[in-house]
């Protein structure tokens, strides 16, 4: 397939690594010669050109900021075909938005997270009312090994825009607070660091391995009287699940009303 990304900032230029990798790539931006440089990096063509770039595509992948979809609209609009799938990253930018700027092709709105540059991302979609099953297979192919790719409905994205997208940046804070614990515990932050992030894994595998509640698992740490039924008192006089929850609803809120501005 011929692909060409539009807008190569980190997640364009994440993508695009991807793509590169099984399919042939054309690549346009702004900045033209870091995008140039990538383009040599990855095996991919550049284009200033945005009509040229996309004319020829079987899949545009929409990258750029949503204050510029408007002029990009106007250059790529009126050489878009109905055989053609357009995928967008754009933030707060629903399906009928960018349907109303570029109705003569397929709409998937996708909301990725950062993972995906080491391969564990996590990304929604979200598909035109009338979205055939092919393009949603040819989607998914495309899309595979860079994590998990799951279809929503669309009222559900801003949601995953909170808890994944963002989410990722929430969870390093929490790893950054416990490596600083472990300095202040006497550890060197190499040694903590590596023991943070061990334990995170084995968190995480630990509920990959099993049907149990996290509650479950957490308990099965905790001896009576013990220091991690201590740590857990601690924590919730802290209120960090109340935090957490504060954190996730704030950012919800805030993309519902980026998207009321849009």
């Amino acid at each position: 397939m011929k692909i060409a990304v539009i807008g190569c900032g980190v997640m364009g230029t994440a993508f695009a690594r991807h793509f590169a990798k099984t399919q042939s790539v054309t690549l346009s931006d702004r900045n033209s010669q870091k995008t140039k440089n990538l383009g040599k990096e990855i095996g991919a063509a550049y284009q200033e050109d945005l009509e040229e770039a996309v004319s020829s595509a079987d899949i545009i992948f929409l990258s750029i900021k949503p204050k510029d979809l408007i002029a990009a609209a106007q250059h790529i609009a009126p050489v878009l075909k109905s055989d053609q799938i357009l995928i967008s990253i754009l933030a707060a930018t629903s399906v009928a938005v960018l349907k109303s700027y570029l109705p003569h092709v397929t709409i998937v709105r996708a909301m990725p997270n950062i993972g995906l540059k080491c391969c564990q991302g996590v990304i929604g979609l979200v598909g035109e009312q009338s979205i055939s099953l092919e393009a949603r297979k040819t989607v998914d192919q495309l899309l595979d090994g860079l994590g998990l790719n799951i279809w929503l409905s669309e009222d559900k994205i801003e949601a995953v825009s909170a808890l994944s997208g963002s989410g990722i940046a929430f969870i390093l804070v929490m790893i950054e607070a416990m490596i600083e614990g472990g300095v202040l515990l006497g550890l060197s932050a190499k040694e903590s660091r590596e023991i943070v992030l061990k334990t995170v894994e084995g968190a995480v595998g630990l509920l990959q391995g099993s049907d149990q509640h996290p509650a479950e698992l957490k308990l099965q740490v905790c001896s009576p009287g013990g220091t991690t039924i201590a740590g857990l008192k601690a924590m919730e006089e802290a209120g960090v699940r109340s935090g957490i929850l504060q954190t996730l609803t704030a950012c919800y809120e805030k993309a519902l009303k980026m998207m009321k501005s849009v």
